[in-house]
């Protein structure tokens, strides 16, 4: 059951993995990683605020008390900068990054696999660190609404849900470079056989 609706969400993903679909995912990918990271936005500004710290989704925690001097580090000013402008962005950023890494992941492996590979399978990892973000995104918004009340259970859900987003995020981008890897190997070894087809 599993593998058939991970072939079906794979299979849709190549459906839309077109050249027109890869660069509409990379401007708006690029646009919203502009917007998260820069001013008058992003983190850039939220840093400016707080003289330094930084939003709880780019910070490694492991326990509750962690999670919670990460938000005190940020003071009212930058907790309040953080749930109205960077939050915001932070609900539209996972799915432009999602959607960029699933496109050009299937996208290059179109280029030199068989539509029958199960390589393609590789092009739903992306999702699940998505998926991690936005579940992560939804402890942080409970958090930073309710403070300085206390929720440990939901403090330990943005740090595992952290510690998901990063492996898969991970697993996203040696996916992409394998299939570029599988790209060049595939067409080098294409030029090394017309090489040897010419000499006969």
């Amino acid at each position: 059951m599993l593998w058939r609706v991970t072939g079906r969400i794979s299979g849709a993903i190549r459906k839309i993995s077109t050249g027109k679909t890869l660069l509409v995912s990379l401007a708006l990918y690029l646009v919203t990683l502009i917007l998260i990271w820069g001013k008058p936005f992003g983190i850039a500004q939220l840093q400016e605020i707080t003289g330094g710290p930084t939003i709880l989704d780019m910070t490694f925690t492991t326990s509750p008390q962690q999670v919670y001097a990460t938000l005190d580090a940020l003071g009212e000013a930058g907790r309040a900068f953080d749930l109205a402008r960077i939050v915001p962005l932070d609900l539209v950023f996972p799915f432009a990054y999602t959607l960029f890494l699933v496109v050009v992941i299937t996208w290059i492996l179109s280029r030199y696999l068989p539509q029958e590979s199960p390589w393609y399978f590789v092009n739903i990892i992306p999702l699940l660190a998505g998926a991690a973000d936005y579940c992560e995104n939804a402890g942080i918004i409970i958090l930073l609404l309710s403070y300085p009340a206390i929720s440990d259970p939901v403090a330990v859900w943005v740090s595992a849900m952290y510690i998901v987003k990063f492996v898969f995020s991970a697993l996203s981008f040696i996916a992409l470079f394998g299939a570029l890897a599988g790209w060049g190997f595939a067409a080098v070894r294409n030029r090394l056989g017309k090489g040897g087809r010419s000499l006969h």
